[in-house]
């Protein structure tokens, strides 16, 4: 086995993630002129679980997290960002996903390794992968709140979205009060079992400007 090789192959295929950008973010017509890409999107979610499991007793295997977010968008190399919007259910994607992996990672001596953790991560029954899960959400609620801040996410276009939230519809559009809100209430709920990402999503909700340059 020429693992060097394998490694290379790999990271061609990984590298791709920098130029994907997040489907939602186009979607919903964000105003910028550079938007989010997939591998930013794992950025910020590696940095925010490092900085939470510094400040806090989370009881979690960081390595394993650290893995798993840094892989656990690899089968959009493959079959793209696929939102609520796209139609495709959560079985589908899951099927789809699971398919993909298999194949970009073909060759590599862990492949076996990188597919549990990230069925582990997809069903949601460790610690890691519950807390894996969380950080997915609110660091794409994260952003949503900056480029609401920016003055990039226009109140209109997320109203749209509340063709998509089932149930939750009714309750996201009497509590939202800006266009971030309307992905931050739908998430809400995810978030209120566990106090530290409860305390998070109350804290990202009450920013009122940022001051960054991008």
């Amino acid at each position: 086995m020429n693992k060097a090789k394998n490694i290379v192959d790999f990271y061609v295929l990984a590298n791709t993630l920098k130029y994907k950008i997040r489907t939602g973010w186009v979607e919903i017509d964000i105003k910028k002129e550079r938007l989010e890409s997939v591998a930013e999107h794992i950025y910020g979610a590696l940095i925010l679980a490092i900085a939470i499991c510094l400040e806090y007793d989370c009881k979690v295997d960081l390595k394993k997290v650290l893995i798993m977010l840094t892989f656990h968008e690899l089968e959009e190399i493959e079959i793209g960002d696929l939102t609520l919007r796209s139609g495709v259910t959560k079985e589908e994607k899951l099927k789809l996903g699971k398919k993909a992996v298999h194949k970009i990672t073909q060759g590599l001596e862990n492949q076996a390794l990188i597919e549990d953790l990230l069925d582990e991560f997809n069903e949601r029954k460790t610690k890691e992968a519950k807390f894996c899960y969380l950080i997915d959400k609110i660091e794409c609620d994260f952003q949503a709140k900056i480029y609401d801040l920016m003055g990039a996410f226009q109140l209109e276009k997320a109203k749209e979205d509340l063709l998509y939230y089932g149930d939750l519809a009714g309750l996201v559009k009497e509590r939202a009060k800006c266009a971030s809100d309307y992905w931050i209430e739908y998430d809400k709920l995810k978030f209120q079992e566990d106090e530290i990402f409860k305390k998070l999503i109350d804290e990202i909700q009450k920013l009122k400007t940022i001051d960054i340059e991008t």
